[in-house]
């Protein structure tokens, strides 16, 4: 009997609509068998405050709850659920990712805004062939993403914090649509993009490409007014404009193409199109009907394939600050041996663990350029600000915090928010970063890689054969320093010097 397809899926939640799609990954590729799209209307529920409020909870865990259902049925291997803009920017997101885990038994990862648009990005050029240069705009629910590529590659990535939803909240709140209120909108809009607007110009491209709800449903109408096959002009959107403004308010659209959900919040998502129509200078677009979510499942095939784009953002990095590759790989082979020791009595199943060990090994001298003393902290800045390609935003600070806490005290009260990893987990992996790096620290010639490791539930013990023993004294103060460390968070270390 022909073995099972390898079954995945993959959950956008957006700051409007969730979506989900199921897919099969066989010989040929992937192959989608169902979407599934829920309006939310998330980012409605954000206060002054950035507070997510309790009814937009309510109907995220509702829909949350029915793709759990779907899940139970369809039995996938891997499953991959992301947040945008809201849950990045919602300062109470904790409390719904972890009641979502209830009624999702997957954990939700939150995207950084350029990793959102590489993702968009990956989704668009996989189903279409793009020339050299193309732009991919993709207006969201609370973010707008704009990114230029070349075929397959992204090279400018930018996100900007406006989208349909938080736009309608500012600018047509009681539903209400004048031309003053799209002026304002647009206007708005433009100062948001005005940062990129020189760049993006110099790039240059050869074709524009929208994805996503606003851009299909302007596009809808389009096609269904005879305005045009669908393709968008400036022309056509200052008529879908006039429409608008004609209709006054919500409850009075009526142009032909556009559901009856999308009607909310289409003006704002105008408005923004405008603005990138005038300051980008664009003369047409055409409509994608893949995105984030097509590009989330390309992504899953990469790394179900052993191509993850996060070793590259690491390597990319590394060979940026001028890290020493043969010093690096000599601190991660130690690691590695111990953590091959311990992977079992510590239940280190997920394989993310270990690459952050891995990484934070070859990222460990990148702030030793900037300031030797505080080379901890620089690397640790530099791996939080910078643009890490395929990392999402709970990866990224634990990697960033990995590399804060290599030397000297932890830091345990920078400690980043822990949704799909685990706070204990993590602090042993820092244990046996520390440990690499201090075995090591000498630049030996000999690997001293002559011992064996052991542990129980909370205590790690190292025996050093003979060869160690010549150095005893000048690694026993490291390693009781180490146990001083660790000691108050509950992880034990012991160690013997044989001979």
């Amino acid at each position: 009997m022909p073995e099972r397809p390898r079954r995945i899926a993959a959950i956008d939640l957006g700051s409007n609509s969730f979506h989900m799609t199921l897919a099969e990954l066989g010989p040929l590729g992937i192959k989608t068998y169902h979407r599934e799209k829920r309006r939310v209307r998330l980012a409605a529920g954000l206060n002054d405050a950035n507070q997510l409020d309790e009814a937009a909870q309510t109907r995220a865990l509702e829909t949350l709850s029915v793709f759990g259902q779907i899940l139970e049925e369809f039995q996938p291997d891997d499953v991959r659920a992301v947040g945008t803009f809201t849950f990045r920017t919602a300062t109470n997101i904790h409390s719904l990712t972890q009641q979502a885990l209830k009624v999702l038994p997957y954990p939700i990862e939150i995207l950084s805004g350029t990793e959102e648009a590489r993702l968009i990005y990956q989704g668009v050029s996989h189903d279409q062939h793009l020339p050299d240069n193309t732009l991919v705009v993709d207006i969201g629910g609370g973010s707008t993403e704009l990114i230029i590529g070349q075929t397959t590659e992204a090279k400018l990535l930018h996100s900007c914090n406006m989208g349909c939803v938080s736009l309608t909240e500012r600018f047509f709140p009681s539903g209400e649509i004048t031309a003053q209120a799209f002026r304002r909108a647009s206007l708005y809009s433009a100062q948001q993009l005005e940062s990129i607007r020189m760049r993006y110009l110099a790039k240059g491209w050869e074709l524009a490409i929208g994805s996503s709800g606003t851009i299909k449903s302007l596009s809808q109408c389009a096609s269904e007014l005879g305005l045009s096959d669908g393709t968008l002009t400036p022309a056509v959107l200052q008529d879908l404009k006039a429409r608008l403004i004609s209709a006054g308010h919500i409850d009075n659209i009526d142009i032909p193409g556009l559901n009856e959900d999308r009607k909310p919040v289409i003006s704002s998502g105008l408005a923004i199109l405008i603005a990138v129509f005038d300051l980008l200078e664009v003369s047409s677009m055409n409509y994608c009907d893949s995105a984030l979510r097509e590009g989330l499942l390309f992504d899953q095939q990469d790394r179900l394939q052993h191509h993850d784009i996060r070793h590259l953002s690491v390597s990319q990095l590394a060979k940026r600050f001028g890290c020493d590759p043969h010093q690096a790989q000599k601190v991660a082979k130690t690691a590695q041996t111990m953590f091959d020791s311990v992977a079992a009595s510590w239940q280190l199943n997920n394989l993310d663990y270990h690459q952050f060990l891995y990484w934070s090994c070859q990222l460990h001298e990148i702030g030793h350029h900037i300031n030797h003393l505080s080379c901890h902290k620089h690397a640790a800045y530099i791996v939080r600000n910078s643009a890490m390609a395929g990392f999402n935003a709970e990866q990224q600070a634990i990697l960033s915090f990995l590399l804060l806490s290599q030397r000297k005290s932890l830091k345990i009260d920078q400690s980043p928010t822990f949704d799909v990893y685990d706070s204990t987990t993590t602090l042993k992996i820092i244990l046996l970063l520390r440990l690499a790096i201090r075995l090591n620290q000498f630049r030996q010639s000999d690997t001293l890689d002559s011992f064996e490791v052991s542990a129980n539930r909370n205590k790690l013990t190292i025996v050093f054969h003979t060869i160690w023993k010549d150095r005893q004294e000048l690694f026993s103060s490291d390693l009781e320093a180490e146990q001083e460390q660790f000691q108050p968070h509950g992880i034990e270390l012991d160690y013997v010097f044989l001979g």
